[in-house]
């Protein structure tokens, strides 16, 4: 199994001890709501916010360029609702100098059956954008991974997660991540997630064999993704047991 090593701080700090070229893929989805703790559809309404969430991003985005490995790749996840919000200022990610660093492959739309939109004003949001960028063109994609259509910019991936199995808000089901490392990973590539809130990204990579590294700046959402973690490890160890024990038999 992959090795997974999980950092509590700060992401933009925690980036920049990072090594340049270090990183071969990065899968992470942002915080909606941060800052002053409002929720995400006032904040959207208040300039201060944009331009501080703003230049935090381009920090970010910077960063990326330098850790990634020349064709490192990064698929990053935001709601509907965040990439429409923000698509009508002049401060998103589009228009800043550190996305610009990277290459822009396109949108992948990752559509859900349901909605979480209750509105009657519009047609529902049932649908969140992953931005899929590299670092040079010469990307590692396996148009031979076993899915259908591997390299369709729609994907239908459901995103109910069982109530028992829920430990995160915003927690990004396991079958996204899933659909991004058979597509794009290889063995004995390094997987990030800057944002990694309960850790569905390091509990895919744990499962499939990937070194991962983990930033998480709530010291209960750490807590939280290392122990689904261990719970891997665990269950792998338990598996190689009775598979031991049938052959021994």
């Amino acid at each position: 199994m992959g090795n997974s090593k999980l950092i509590l701080g700060d992401c933009l700090e925690e980036l920049g001890k990072l090594n340049d070229n270090s990183i071969d893929l990065i899968i992470t989805s942002p915080p909606y709501e941060d800052v002053s703790g409002a929720g995400y559809a006032a904040q959207t309404k208040d300039v201060l916010f944009l331009k501080l969430y703003s230049e935090f991003m381009d920090g970010v985005f910077k960063e990326y360029a330098r850790v990634l490995k020349d064709g490192g790749q990064l698929f990053f996840n935001v709601k509907s609702k965040t990439h429409n919000k923000l698509l009508k200022t002049a401060h998103w990610l589009e228009f800043t100098s550190g996305f610009q660093l990277l290459d822009f492959k396109s949108f992948i739309i990752w559509k859900y059956s349901g909605s979480f939109d209750s509105t009657k004003k519009r047609f529902h949001l049932d649908y969140e954008i992953v931005y899929h960028l590299s670092k040079g063109s010469n990307i590692y994609l396996n148009e031979n991974c076993g899915i259908h259509d591997p390299l369709s910019s729609v994907w239908y991936i459901p995103h109910s997660i069982p109530k028992k199995e829920r430990v995160h808000p915003t927690q990004m089901p396991e079958g996204l991540v899933e659909r991004i490392l058979a597509v794009a990973s290889k063995e004995g590539d390094i997987v990030l997630d800057n944002f990694m809130g309960s850790g569905t990204t390091g509990v895919v990579c744990k499962r499939e064999g990937l070194d991962f590294i983990g930033m998480e700046i709530n010291p209960k959402h750490l807590e939280t993704a290392q122990k689904r973690i261990d719970k891997v490890i665990l269950l792998d160890q338990f598996e190689s047991i009775i598979d031991w024990d049938w052959k021994k038999k």
